[in-house]
């Protein structure tokens, strides 16, 4: 049937697709932000690329029903505005970039992708960027929203990491950088979802797993955002960018060798 859910995949590979979802909405829940990148690096392997981000795609946007509006009393609109057109042009061409890249094209973009993110965010590249550029700067904010469109779109998930830098420094609190995270990253899916309904890649099969595993996806979601009412969960984050790392240049290699 073209709604049989996880059809030709077994039976452990869709545990740990599920895993995969709770883990990666468990830190959405905790810091606004962040959930796709983890549930696709996982879930490339047991599912490819095209369907593992397609499948996020719709995991990620049902949570936001939940998550969206825990944003609107705290985000800082000034902020979230002008960052919301930049990110709409850059999620139209990572769209395009995304329906005619072939799987092996893009199990080797997104490796390369994500390695940039991680790495960038771990060497604080942006934050010694800030002593050259004035972040705040109206071409600045412009740019790294449209690359931040671009790259979470293509990528399948990390392109928030791009604004963290200027969010941290323009938000007056941890409060209002999670409202403002949230509120761009429902913003960002929205847009996805909207872009991805004239490209005939949304099928009953994919719509029906999306359904399937959603208790994963607020179980995680509620689970993550009393974590963060509660502590500051650094450690579990480095320790979650160095297996991001490592994942991504696996799947770097795995793309390389399928070209090759």
């Amino acid at each position: 049937s073209e709604f049989a859910p996880f059809a030709g995949i077994p039976l452990w590979a869709v545990f740990c697709v599920f895993a995969a979802h709770f883990l990666g909405f468990f830190i959405r829940g905790a810091f606004g932000f962040g959930s796709n990148m983890p549930i696709v690096l996982l879930t490339a392997w047991l599912l490819g690329p095209h369907h593992a981000i397609l499948l996020v795609v719709f995991t990620a946007a049902s949570a936001q029903i939940h998550l969206f509006p825990q944003g609107f009393g705290t985000a800082d609109w000034k902020v979230t505005k002008p960052l919301i057109v930049g990110m709409f042009i850059g999620t139209a061409l990572g769209t395009w970039l995304f329906t005619i890249l072939a799987a092996d094209w893009l199990l080797l973009l997104m490796g390369i992708v994500i390695t940039l993110i991680v790495s960038m965010d771990r060497l604080r590249l942006l934050e010694r960027l800030t002593k050259r550029i004035d972040l705040r700067a109206r071409i600045v904010t412009s740019s790294l929203a449209l690359f931040s469109g671009t790259v979470g779109t293509v990528s399948g998930g990390g392109g928030l990491y791009f604004l963290v830098v200027f969010l941290k420094l323009a938000c007056e609190s941890e409060t209002s950088l999670r409202g403002t995270n949230l509120i761009l990253s429902g913003f960002f899916i929205l847009c996805r979802v909207l872009l991805l309904l004239p490209t005939g890649l949304i099928t009953g099969q994919l719509l029906v797993e999306a359904a399937l595993l959603l208790p994963a996806v607020f179980l995680g979601a509620w689970t993550g955002t009393r974590l963060f009412h509660r502590t500051e969960p650094r450690r579990f984050y480095d320790a979650l960018q160095f297996l991001l790392l490592l994942a991504a240049v696996a799947l770097m290699a795995r793309g390389v060798a399928k070209l090759i």
